[in-house]
């Protein structure tokens, strides 16, 4: 697996908004400025907004606040949050880890490399952008418990930011949340067997006893 500490490094240091010099960052980091410019690039692959200004440096166009696992973990009651920044697919992180998971675990990322709709379609997924959410659920009553998920899911996510003001927030059949006719977010329920048994996952979907996940 790829090494992404400086890229990531550099997010952190730029994620206050405020210009910095390519020799800060370089002694910061113990690099050039020509290496510094090289994974600066690296963060524009991902999506990221790098402004840069002769005799001022690199600058994010507006701070921007990274996910914090203890923080988010603090705040939940149900399963766990696994928070990482650069990732395949929050849904394929959850897929290849299902033996390991109770229902209600979730993963969460910055950016997706290889974020995917519906019918493999790819999910565009700039760093710090979005949130990248899958979560795993164990669907006793198998397959038939998945028909009409990602609609459900929908309606449930539609009605909390309706709840906290977004309350022009609205379904589109099948699996998107759409606000002021601009899409919001996307629903993939994938399931997925495996030795007799069924297996689900929310950006995936899964009657002998069903692991769900479902990746937003």
């Amino acid at each position: 697996m790829k090494d992404h500490t400086i890229p990531l490094t550099l997010i952190s240091i730029l994620a206050d908004g405020e210009f910095h010099s390519g020799e800060q960052l370089g002694e910061q980091l113990g690099m050039s400025r020509a290496a510094i410019n090289k994974h600066i690039q690296t963060l524009r692959d991902w999506g990221v907004d790098v402004f840069t200004v002769p005799g001022k440096g690199y600058s994010l166009p507006e701070p921007i606040h990274l996910l914090d696992e203890k923080k988010i973990s603090q705040e939940i009651d149900h399963g766990r949050v696994t928070v990482l920044p650069v990732i395949d697919s929050t849904n394929q992180y959850l897929l290849d880890r299902l033996d390991e998971l109770t229902s209600g675990d979730a993963c969460v990322a910055e950016y997706q490399q290889a974020g995917r709709g519906r019918r493999g379609r790819k999910w565009f997924s700039p760093f710090g952008a979005n949130l990248y959410l899958s979560m795993y659920w164990r669907l006793e009553q198998g397959p038939a418990a998945a028909i009409g998920l990602s609609l459900v899911i929908g309606i449930v996510i539609a009605e909390v930011l309706q709840q906290l003001g977004a309350e022009q927030v609205r379904v589109k059949w099948p699996n998107d949340i759409y606000l002021q006719d601009r899409k919001l977010s996307g629903i993939l329920v994938e399931l997925t067997g495996e030795n007799g048994r069924c297996r689900t996952n929310r950006q995936r979907r899964g009657y002998q006893p069903c692991d769900a996940s479902r990746g937003v």
